[in-house]
């Protein structure tokens, strides 16, 4: 699991293996504010991000995942 800050947001970027155990598959989570404060909200449930081709190692998911975060945020559909 990688924390990384994106402005005001706190985005949570997971990568797990696939039933298959062949690929990797990403997941996000976005919060406004830091997760560790009682101030924080979820705006973003964790959820798998949709990739056109597995990812084949777990650093090619997290990046998905970072692209994926991003992007939301830059169009701030949140």
């Amino acid at each position: 699991m990688h924390i990384e800050i994106i402005g005001q947001y706190e985005i949570v970027l997971e990568a797990f293996r696939n039933l298959s155990n062949t690929a990797w598959m990403p997941f996000v989570t976005i919060y406004r504010g830091r997760s560790a404060s009682y101030r924080s909200i979820c705006v973003m449930q964790r959820q798998p991000v949709d990739t056109v081709v597995p990812a084949a190692s777990r650093s090619l998911a997290i990046d998905a995942a970072r692209s994926f975060a991003a992007q939301r945020i830059a169009r701030g559909d949140l």
